[in-house]
């Protein structure tokens, strides 16, 4: 049964960050209004927040880098990459400027 009430769409080339430690925790696969899929080698634990973010190469509404919360609903082995895991990410603040964001980011960043 699919669950996601946004459309997903695939990104390229988006590393994403931890924000108290800036160490790169991954890479963004894909992106909606309501969260992302990310791969990682480290585990996050399902229902716990942690802040990230996703630094750019141009800017997306005049900034730099998407700084967000992202409750963790998966964790699981990534089947197409040993070693790496796929995390399921929901935004856990999805503020009107953040909704606005993501979509900036979708057109730039986006692809079918």
């Amino acid at each position: 049964m699919e669950r996601r009430k946004s459309r997903r769409f695939s990104i390229v080339n988006l590393d994403l960050h931890d924000q108290v430690t800036d160490h790169l925790v991954g890479k963004v696969v894909n992106i909606s209004r309501g969260g992302m899929l990310t791969t990682t080698e480290k585990a996050y634990e399902p229902g716990k927040e942690y802040g990230f973010y996703i630094p750019f190469e141009q800017t997306v509404n005049g900034l730099v880098k998407f700084e967000f919360s992202g409750r963790v609903i998966w964790c699981r082995p990534n089947a197409l990459k040993p070693g790496m895991l796929s995390v399921g990410l929901e935004f856990a603040d999805n503020p009107k400027i953040q909704t606005i964001f993501i979509e900036q980011m979708i057109k730039i960043y986006g692809a079918d």
